[in-house]
């Protein structure tokens, strides 16, 4: 029965694998661990970040998130505090009347302030520390060439250096209303800076001081 031989000689021989096939098979492989490992990273990496938003969820007194779109303010005076004077801007002037025989910090180092906004449109009053060597005569003569300049279409105006003035803080107030503030000073010479609306931002219109702090 030669045909059964046969039959069972093919059926029972080794069969080679197809030219390529040890290549196709090492890619195929390759393809799985690489798969493998892309996935433990993820999953790693999704544990991180979790861990870590779980971590700012519930660390005592501080908030996960802080909004960006609130308008900056400073820190609050003490309660109770009575200000040292009264910055008012009337839409054609901005002037201050100190009311304290002498201008030190707080505790924590504020300086309450009442700002009086006696426009109908929105204020905001910027608090500065003149750095040494820079006087208010100077920032009063800035603020009042950013102004001009201001006004001139395309010109962004000028401002003093970080190297002269430091930034303090800001607080808006409302149309018709007054309300306290109390930036941070050290002992040195400040101003406050009053800012109406111009072309949907602030500008710097005119300037209330020198404020002295012992």
């Amino acid at each position: 029965m030669p045909e059964v031989q046969e039959v069972f000689r093919m059926a029972t021989q080794k069969v080679r694998p197809d030219p390529g096939f040890a290549d196709r098979q090492y890619d195929h492989r390759r393809k799985q661990e690489r798969s493998s490992k892309l996935a433990a990273f993820a999953m790693a990496a999704a544990i991180g970040v979790a861990a870590i938003v779980l971590v700012l969820v519930n660390r005592p007194g501080q908030e996960a998130t802080t909004p960006g779109a609130e308008a900056p303010t400073v820190n609050p005076a003490e309660p109770g505090a009575q200000p040292v004077g009264i910055v008012t801007f009337d839409g054609s002037t901005c002037s201050i009347e100190i009311t304290a025989d002498r201008i030190e910090p707080e505790p924590l180092g504020f300086v309450p302030f009442r700002v009086v906004n006696a426009t109908d449109k929105r204020v905001m009053f910027d608090s500065w520390r003149l750095l040494e060597g820079y006087t208010f005569r100077k920032f009063e003569a800035t603020i009042e060439r950013n102004r001009r300049l201001a006004e001139q279409p395309g010109n962004q105006g000028a401002f003093p250096s970080e190297r002269e003035v430091l930034y303090l803080g800001s607080d808006v107030i409302p149309a018709n209303s007054s309300d306290i503030i109390a930036p941070r000073m050290t002992p040195g010479q400040h101003a406050i800076v009053c800012l109406p609306p111009f072309e949907g931002d602030f500008r710097s219109f005119g300037i209330a001081g020198p404020i002295v702090v012992r």
